[in-house]
């Protein structure tokens, strides 16, 4: 599709003129940001932090002040770009200077050339690794050539074409890794789009040949047609609300990207069906503020959305992306007025192209008038994925179907998540802090993979597995019911049947899990909100959970000790242990 529309297209580079109308306090923030940054010491990546992944698991020694490097470069091109006086490039250059001479730009813990292979102790320097932070840092140094070309030293941006060239470019041209596709013959995941996107960011912000450009531009879009046929077509982001704006946001960047550089080529994807669910998944995900219902690697609060949303939601004509775009943009922008820093809103701050859209943007999301949003929905449904979205009133219920082998996969099939208003009742824990282990055989050793640390049943103290053929069946969903069969997530021979249905309204979920076959039975509910048991009830300020066929209740504290789960959560969190025999009838009250 998106390779069939480029044929034959002449390339343009990419222009960046958005930063001339920049509003003066968006330009005092990245001024003041830039001012702090020049007190900020110059950050070393010796040896030993290269190798303290392998030998101790930590992912966070080597990337703290790798990705510090990235953000504080990223923050100074912008403040001099709308500075212009020179105060911040010396810092730049020097920022840039100790990047170049960084051995390799893939982190530790992506060193490896074929998907799911131990690490390698050091990068290779004649064989760059292509993952997606050497792809980020090429596009933050070909932005920075873009957008301070008049000002930086000629003879570093010579360096600075020929390192990109080497270490991005031509192995790009000449290299296969996984996330680039295989005609379908690869399972895909963000990683296509993000490390795409940036890819072209790179290539087309700088002096490349035709023919280089060509090449690169050719594969890309044979990977993003890989990467859309997977997709599924009601447009649900199996990696979670946070991914989504590392997966179809990205997607929007490529087709953003390639739009400006081949005069429109791609515009009619602004009535792709496939696109326009896409921008609306995120939506029907979103509770409040940047709380979201999340499954999989994905943090309930999923992070706030900006000049990107804004502009992808344009694309398509979803107001409703666009007004909490805006909205989001707005009420961070007030609170980085008043805590007197720069505005932030994702995780990847280091991204230069994400922050030259928000500076260069921020005029028209302060002042635009505000885009009236359509109703959500009171039921949605993305069977491709198996996400089921219930709500009336302030309630918000979503129900995960589908399989455990989601990208980024918790053993979560059946598991529940419920809000009454911006209030977590019933929770996915989400991730932890990323180690080595996050992403190896032992992931399910953690405990918020497991099932048994979401709200399902199991047995005996065995959970479900992972894997594909690890799924529900005979799903049967309307406006205010659901019921599916469990057995399947489960190793076989654990229970010949766990059904499990549910039904919903404002202030009622009524739930019903009923077992045959099956030993030892034991429903885990995780909370926020301390429970007490009463009677055979569950009881909560404000809210209860009334049991039929309980036979015991155990509660258990779960200490919240991991910084990125304290984003989240407070210090504790709450695992109701509910045994029973063969049918439990379970009543949320709200």
């Amino acid at each position: 599709m998106i390779a069939e529309a480029l044929k034959d297209k002449e390339l343009k580079s990419l222009s960046f003129p958005l930063l001339s109308s920049v509003p003066d306090n968006l330009r005092r923030m990245a001024a003041k940001e830039g001012e702090k940054l020049l007190c900020e010491p110059l950050d070393y990546l010796p040896l030993t932090l290269y190798k303290s992944f392998l030998r101790t698991g930590s992912r966070e020694v080597y990337e703290t002040p790798y990705f510090r490097k990235r953000r504080r470069l990223s923050h100074l091109v912008i403040a001099e770009a709308l500075d212009c006086k020179g105060r911040f490039l010396d810092r730049i250059e020097d920022e840039i200077w100790s990047i170049l001479g960084e051995p390799g730009w893939v982190i530790p813990a992506h060193n490896s050339y074929i998907r799911d292979t131990p690490q390698l102790p050091l990068p290779d320097t004649s064989r760059p690794v292509l993952d997606l932070f050497a792809m980020e840092t090429a596009e933050i140094i070909a932005l920075t050539y873009a957008l301070l070309f008049n000002s930086l030293e000629e003879e570093l941006k010579a360096t600075m074409i020929s390192e990109i060239e080497r270490r991005i470019v031509t192995p790009y041209i000449s290299s296969w890794f996984w996330w680039m596709g295989n005609a379908g013959k690869e399972k895909l995941n963000n990683w296509t789009v993000w490390c795409t996107q940036n890819m072209l960011l790179a290539v087309l912000s700088m002096p490349f040949k035709e023919e280089t450009r060509r090449a690169v531009v050719d594969k890309a879009a044979a990977s993003i047609d890989d990467w859309y046929d997977q997709y599924s077509d009601d447009g649900c982001c199996d990696e979670g609300a946070q991914y989504w704006h590392a997966a179809p946001l990205c997607y929007w960047g490529c087709i953003s990207i390639l739009n400006e550089a081949t005069d429109g080529a791609l515009s009619f994807l602004r009535s792709d069906g496939k696109t326009q669910n896409m921008a609306k998944y995120i939506i029907s995900v979103h509770v409040d503020g940047d709380r979201y219902l999340n499954f999989a690697d994905c943090s309930p609060c999923a992070g706030w959305l900006g000049a990107r949303e804004y502009l992808f939601g344009e694309f398509v004509d979803c107001r409703s992306l666009m007004r909490l775009a805006v909205s989001d943009f707005r009420e961070q922008y007030v609170k980085a007025l008043k805590e007197d820093r720069a505005i932030e809103l994702y995780d990847n701050n280091y991204n230069l192209w994400y922050n030259y859209l928000e500076y260069g943007l921020g005029e028209k999301l302060l002042d635009c008038e505000m885009p009236e949003a359509e109703a959500l929905p009171p039921f949605v449904r993305y069977d491709g994925v198996g996400l089921y979205i219930y709500r009336a009133e302030d309630t918000v219920l979503a129900v995960k179907g589908g399989c455990n082998d989601d990208s980024h996969n918790h053993n979560d099939t059946g598991s529940l998540i419920l809000y009454k208003g911006t209030h977590p009742l019933l929770v996915d824990i989400g991730v932890e802090t990323y180690t080595k282990t996050t992403f190896s055989s032992e992931r399910y050793t953690l405990f918020p993979m497991q099932s048994l640390y979401h709200n399902v049943v199991n047995f005996g103290g065995i959970g479900q597995k992972a894997g594909a053929q690890y799924k529900a069946a005979d799903v049967a969903a309307d406006d205010h019911s659901i019921s599916m069969e469990l057995k399947g997530a489960y190793p076989e021979g654990t229970v010949s049947s766990y059904t499990r249905s549910v039904s919903f309204s404002p202030s009622l979920i009524d739930i019903s899990d009923t077992i045959k076959g099956a030993e030892a039975p034991v429903l885990s509910i995780i909370t926020m909100d301390r429970p007490a048991a009463d009677g055979g009830d569950l009881l909560f300020d404000g809210w209860r959970i009334k049991f039929r066929g309980c036979e015991d209740i155990e509660i258990e504290t779960i200490e919240i000790n991991d910084k990125r789960l304290r984003i989240a959560w407070p210090d504790k969190l709450y695992r109701s242990l509910v045994s029973f025999s063969e049918r439990l009838d379970w009543s949320i009250i709200l």
